[in-house]
C-alpha cells in the first residue's frame, strides 16, 4: 500500500539516495522530501484533469460583487486545485465519437480569487481536488510523482545536473504514460444524452 514515505523512497532511489523511515527524521533526505513533496504533488494534480482526483461539489453562495455581469457568486472550495467546469443538476457524462468521456452542460463562469461567478442557481463545481491520500493514487501516477519529486530532490541531494536532467526526462515520460492511462478509463454511458433530454 502506498504512503508518503514509500513515494519519497521511490524518488530517493531514483537518484541513488538512501531511504528514509520518517518524513520528520533528522536527515538531509527527509528534510528535502518534506520541503518538496506536497508542492510537487499539487503541481502534478493541477497539471492534468485526472479522473481519480475529480470531484463535484454544490457551491455555497456568497455576496455578489459583480452583479452587473454575473447573476450569482459562490465560494470556491478550499481543496480546489483546478476548475474543470460549472454545471447544473442536469450535468451528465456522454461518449464522444472519438471515445473520450466528457461532461455535457458546462456553463460560462469567471473566477476572482476564491469567488466563482456564474449565472446558475444552484451551481455545482466539477474540479480537481487536492487529493493527499496516497492510497487513492493509481500506480502510474505514483510513478510519475516519484520521478517529478526526484527532479526536485536531485540538486539539493546530489549537486549533479546530469542526475537532474535524467530524472526530468523520465518524469516527462511517466507523466505522459499516467495521463494516457487515466484518459483511457472511459465510462460506458452511451444513453446519457437521451436521459438528459428526457430530464429536461
Amino acid at each position: 500500500m502506498s504512503s508518503v514515505i514509500s513515494i519519497c523512497n521511490l524518488a530517493l532511489s531514483n537518484i541513488a539516495k538512501p531511504d528514509i523511515q520518517d518524513i520528520d527524521e533528522d536527515s538531509a533526505e527527509a528534510v528535502a522530501c518534506k520541503r518538496f513533496y506536497a508542492h510537487t504533488l499539487d503541481v502534478l494534480l493541477q497539471s492534468y484533469p485526472w479522473r481519480f482526483a475529480r470531484t463535484t461539489q454544490a457551491l455555497a453562495e456568497v455576496a455578489n460583487t459583480r452583479a452587473d455581469r454575473w447573476g450569482y457568486a459562490y465560494q470556491r472550495p478550499t481543496d480546489c486545485l483546478k476548475v474543470l467546469r460549472v454545471s447544473d443538476v442536469y450535468d451528465l457524462a456522454y461518449m464522444q465519437s472519438d471515445g473520450l468521456s466528457v461532461i455535457a452542460g458546462g456553463y460560462a463562469y469567471d473566477i476572482e480569487g476564491d469567488t466563482v461567478y456564474c449565472g446558475l442557481t444552484p451551481a455545482y463545481l466539477v474540479y480537481t481536488q487536492r487529493l493527499t491520500d496516497p492510497t487513492k493514487f493509481p500506480p502510474l501516477f505514483i510513478e510519475a510523482l516519484a520521478w517529478h519529486l526526484a527532479v526536485r530532490l536531485a540538486m539539493p541531494l546530489t549537486r549533479d545536473p546530469k542526475v537532474r536532467a535524467d530524472a526530468y526526462q523520465l518524469a516527462v515520460q511517466t507523466f505522459g504514460q499516467a495521463g494516457v492511462a487515466d484518459a483511457n478509463e472511459v465510462r460506458e454511458v452511451e444513453d446519457a444524452p437521451s436521459r438528459a433530454i428526457e430530464g429536461r
